[in-house]
């Protein structure tokens, strides 16, 4: 007697089960995954502006600023670039030909600060520090964030210009 090779219908149909369900349950945990990845990554590239702008100051022995990519009405949600802060070349804006580097906003993400009261840019001085630094943090986070976890980001520039990272939950202050 031959015997066929293959699946049976029955076989196939359960694997479909099977898979549907081990989808159904994957698939909400990746969105909450994607949107934590996106609140990290803007703040390592926020961290990363901030040190690029703070070596770069004393590398080039002038003041360069980190400025938000439009105006305080948006704030840094827009992205932010770097750039020299005093001189002829001095970056009034986002636009300038003179920045050194440009850093994207990504959706979903809110990046606040209060810097933008006390002036439009943060500057960090010759030798490194950062005279409006160390008393107003920065804050990422997403509204899709759950709550309780500690998922969003507070980034801290203390008076020598050195930024260090803090992870809270999406409704707490960074103060």
């Amino acid at each position: 007697m031959l015997r066929s090779k293959g699946f049976t219908l029955i076989e196939l149909m359960i694997t479909v089960a099977i898979l549907g369900v081990i989808l159904g349950l994957a698939v909400p945990a990746m969105g909450d995954f994607a949107v934590r990845q996106r609140v990290s990554g803007q703040a390592s590239e926020l961290m990363l502006a901030l040190a690029f702008a703070r070596s770069e100051a004393v590398k080039q022995n002038r003041e360069i600023a980190v400025l938000p990519a439009t105006n305080a009405a948006t704030g840094w949600a827009d992205g932010w670039c770097v750039g020299p802060a005093t001189g002829a070349d001095a970056m009034d804006n986002c636009t300038s030909n003179n920045r050194l580097r440009n850093f994207q906003a990504k959706s979903g993400v809110t990046v606040n600060s209060n810097f933008l009261q006390a002036s439009n840019k943060l500057v960090f001085q010759r030798d490194g520090t950062c005279s409006l630094c160390g008393s107003t943090p920065f804050k990422i986070s997403s509204t899709k964030l759950k709550a309780t976890p500690t998922d969003a980001r507070c980034i801290d520039i203390n008076r020598q210009g050195r930024p260090t990272l803090r992870k809270v939950s999406r409704d707490t202050a960074c103060n």
